[in-house]
């Protein structure tokens, strides 16, 4: 007796849902994450009853707590900061040097880091501070 055999549907595996699966965690990931410039030593800016708010500079110096003087993500001197920014300023003069301080940095710290920025060539100097509501909201 012979009894035909049944044939058994051929399972194909599909590769279009792990795709689409992929795809979608690929645009969840880059609209949820958001990419954000951190400092490297973290700073409290002073706070500033009334002032403008200007663009943030193209060049950028941290002066942290532990007179630390960071510019372009290193710790240097005042005299290779002067140095530094005397390259960076040679090409165009009228960049805008942007000085983030923490508020207990002491004052004639802040004077220093400004002469050395003038002697460098700096002519636009633009100091970052925090507003009242900011700190009201905290």
């Amino acid at each position: 007796m012979d009894f035909p055999r049944t044939r058994r549907k051929k399972i194909e595996i599909s590769l279009i849902p792990l795709i689409d699966v992929s795809m979608f965690l690929l645009i969840f990931f880059m609209v949820a994450g958001t990419v954000e410039k951190f400092d490297l030593v973290p700073i409290d800016p002073p706070v500033s009853r009334n002032g403008n708010m200007m663009d943030e500079g193209h060049i950028e110096v941290l002066l942290g707590t532990h007179d630390e003087v960071i510019l372009d993500d290193e710790i240097v001197t005042i005299e290779d900061m002067q140095k530094t920014l005397a390259g960076l300023l040679a090409d165009n003069p009228s960049k805008v040097v942007t000085v983030k301080a923490d508020a207990v940095v002491p004052a004639n710290r802040m004077i220093e880091v400004m002469d050395a920025i003038k002697a460098a060539g700096g002519h636009h100097l633009s100091v970052l501070t925090q507003s009242v509501a900011k700190v009201d909201k905290k």
